[in-house]
């Protein structure tokens, strides 16, 4: 029996986006693309996110979000950043929080991982994996 959470969810699905952003941009370097894939974390940005969580969820977000939570518009800065900055260009697999170049999750470099998360997203879109077959 598995317990649905949806904080836990999240956390998966953005170790999903993470893998699956590394295991593109080594597909891409190896088929000589010049097209990146780079990861983007905008930090904790103050949206509709938590529209519906229990309502102490949203007092408590009310009350702190104008300490911790950036603003959409500082959320977006970073994705900005990756988009046109000069440094950037050229660069990929790269995982960037505050215009920074960071490390990500430990679990995010899992080759493995990668390569799972590749195929079995290939399948449940129904296209091929040949991409896969690439080291």
């Amino acid at each position: 029996r598995c317990l649905y959470s949806p904080h836990g969810a999240y956390a998966q699905s953005k170790l999903a986006l993470v893998l699956f952003t590394y295991r593109l941009q080594h597909l891409l370097t190896a088929n000589g693309s010049h097209v990146t894939a780079n990861v983007v974390d905008p930090g904790v940005v103050n949206t509709e996110l938590y529209k519906h969580v229990f309502w102490v969820v949203k007092v408590v977000k009310w009350m702190t979000a104008w300490l911790f939570f950036k603003t959409p518009e500082e959320g977006a800065s970073t994705t900005i950043y990756a988009a046109v900055s000069p440094e950037m260009e050229g660069a990929g697999g790269c995982y960037l929080y505050n215009e920074e170049r960071t490390k990500s999750a430990g679990v995010a470099y899992d080759e493995e991982l990668q390569r799972r998360l590749w195929t079995e997203s290939c399948k449940m879109v129904g296209i091929s994996d040949e991409a896969s077959r690439l080291p």
